[in-house]
């Protein structure tokens, strides 16, 4: 099927979609600057940026049976991240004697029965109420942490302390078989086109019956069966651990100064409900166990939360934005005159400029001067590259190519055996890591996240072909990507023999107005994230940092730059939708 270029339109069109169409550069301006035109039509968006509905009417019926009167409220997966909310609330208001922040601990009610095991689970989570006029606060919290609660764990909620006298399920009444099996076609995989959609319509009333009970199976079976959430979070650690213990062809060199020798077992990996909330954790760990907090260094220009969380938790970060040899050199320089840090947080390799840093001189340098390292190879995925021997940790976002499917948010987090940090960590997860990875989530993730390798593969092969016409345009005046960029050398440090160099390019044309042109003609999804399973394009600096494109310019990050997501597509298909663009850009 073609990509819908309506404004607001989740991608994929379901109800758990992780991105939203912003088909133009207008709109994406238009959204920023809050207009109206643009506004009125976001009915979904990036999950830790726009409150999923069921998220949002759950917070009215809480608000309307526990609130006071001028409050507002916010629903977390646990009582103790509610607290974190409103410690961070407290800590960032300009009226901090003049109001309460009050926590409320619920909960759902527990299965009975074996048959209940299958659809319910009980679980306590932490409602935070505020004043109104601390919602921009509460807001910034649920963005940076990561640790808001999924929309299919608002849903859970939501029907079973308020819509519970509802029929169970979901009724099928009034729909034909034909319109349910074309959701499902729709709604299984997002990279499926619309050749296949036609062939199976056509295919006769044997196969559209075949078709309608696999959907009957998978939507509403035993894939969703939530007695087997713990079987899936198993599931999920083996396999990145297993993934990440077995990509080990990294040069002996590196392999040596990272002095590896222990394999990672998976309870040294961690899940958790969104990506940043892994990053997160990496970083309020680190402040727990030490002694004296000490600011963090930033190295190179990251993905914004990243920053946000170095900068508002905490006491604070040195921002080497352009993570580059020079930028090492300094930071050397001042440890060696006395600085001292509690961490070095990087990107392997950056968003959205795709530099890869030197971990092996990094960890030089952690070693030498007591700091830990935690790197977010999210970018890369630990199909491609290798860098836990370089780490204490390694933080994913699994909502991205290891999900693919645009519809679950997670992220994990690696903790290095070998890392001289690792029993203090290790301690300190063991004492206080909470499981706030929602148990629906849990099994869609496990069953999209079953051919990531062979997904990551195809990727990678097509971006290189995506690259290469990039690169030999007379518009395109730079192109981002590990193969082209300085870093190579770094790259291929930690790259696995039989890795490639991601799915994300990063591109600038010549003028702006060709850039804008581009954007506008491609007929491609376009909105935020990466990772998944059909092409996804954005104008990145507009659409992450609008506010500071002024700012984000001396760390090299262009305001015209277009960010692309590679996906499943038929290679020559793609490269013809790009090229057309081109053609239609001069």
């Amino acid at each position: 099927m073609l990509p819908s270029q309506e404004i607001g339109v989740p991608i994929p069109n379901i109800p758990h979609a992780v991105s939203v169409t912003l088909p133009t550069w207008e709109a994406t301006v238009g959204y920023e600057e809050g207009e109206d035109w643009v506004v009125s039509k976001m009915n979904s968006g990036y999950p830790r940026f726009f409150i999923h509905s069921s998220i949002q009417l759950l917070c009215q019926h809480l608000e309307d049976k526990y609130g006071r009167s001028g409050e507002r409220c916010m629903v977390y997966p646990s009582y103790k991240v509610a607290k974190r909310c409103r410690e961070f609330i407290l800590r960032h208001t300009a009226n901090p004697n003049k109001f309460v922040v009050r926590v409320l601990r619920l909960s759902t009610p527990s299965p009975t029965t074996e048959v209940e095991k299958s659809t319910m689970i009980g679980t306590t989570f932490g409602v935070v109420f505020f004043p109104r006029s601390e919602y921009h606060l509460a807001k910034n919290y649920w963005q940076h942490s990561g640790e808001g609660i999924s929309s299919r764990m608002g849903e859970y909620i939501l029907k079973e302390l308020f819509e519970k006298d509802m029929s169970p399920g979901v009724s099928l009444k009034g729909i034909s078989k034909q319109e349910i099996q074309m959701r499902q076609i729709q709604n299984r995989s997002p990279s499926i086109t619309a050749s296949r959609a036609s062939s199976v319509l056509g295919n006769g009333a044997d196969d559209l019956n075949k078709e309608f009970d696999s959907f009957i199976e998978q939507k509403y079976g035993r894939v969703l069966d939530l007695k087997f959430a713990t079987e899936a979070k198993a599931a999920l650690r083996r396999r990145i651990a297993g993934k990440v213990d077995q990509s080990t062809s990294i040069s002996p060199e590196a392999l040596e100064k990272a002095k590896r020798g222990k394999h990672l077992s998976d309870d040294d990996v961690f899940l958790f409900p969104s990506g940043m909330a892994s990053i997160f954790y990496a970083h309020h760990a680190l402040l727990s166990i030490a002694e004296t907090p000490k600011k963090s260094v930033c190295f190179g220009f990251p993905y914004v939360d990243t920053l946000n969380i170095l900068k508002k938790f905490g006491p604070g970060v040195h921002f080497l934005g352009l993570g580059d040899d020079e930028s090492l050199d300094k930071l050397e320089e001042n440890l060696n005159n006395g600085l001292e840090i509690m961490a070095l947080f990087c990107e392997c390799p950056s968003n959205p400029l795709l530099k890869t840093p030197n971990l092996a001189r990094i960890k030089q340098l952690a070693e030498k001067f007591d700091f830990a390292v935690v790197v977010d190879e999210t970018v890369g995925n630990f199909i491609n590259i290798h860098v836990l021997p370089f780490a204490d940790m390694v933080a994913s976002s699994l909502t991205k190519v290891f999900s693919g499917d645009s519809n679950v948010l997670a992220g994990s987090l690696i903790l290095n055996p070998m890392s001289r940090h690792y029993n203090r960590l290790k301690a300190f997860f063991d004492k206080e890591y909470e499981d706030l990875f929602w148990a629906e989530d849990a099994l869609w993730l496990e069953r999209n996240s079953r051919d990531f390798v062979e997904r990551v593969h195809k990727i990678d092969a097509t971006s290189e072909k995506v690259v290469d016409l990039l690169l030999n345009s007379p518009l395109i005046s730079q192109v981002y990507y590990p193969s082209v960029s300085e870093s190579k050398k770094y790259y291929d440090q930690i790259k696995n023999e039989d890795g490639g160099y991601g799915g994300l390019v990063s591109f600038l044309f010549k003028t702006p107005l060709q850039a804008i042109k581009f954007f506008n003609a491609v007929n491609l999804h376009k909105g935020p994230s990466l990772g998944t399973n059909f092409t996804l394009a954005c104008p990145y600096a507009i659409l992450a940092h609008y506010q500071e494109l002024d700012e984000i310019a001396q760390w090299g990050v262009d305001r015209n730059l277009i960010r692309m997501s590679i996906g499943l597509e038929d290679p020559d298909e793609l490269l013809d939708v790009l090229q057309k663009s081109l053609d239609e850009s001069r």
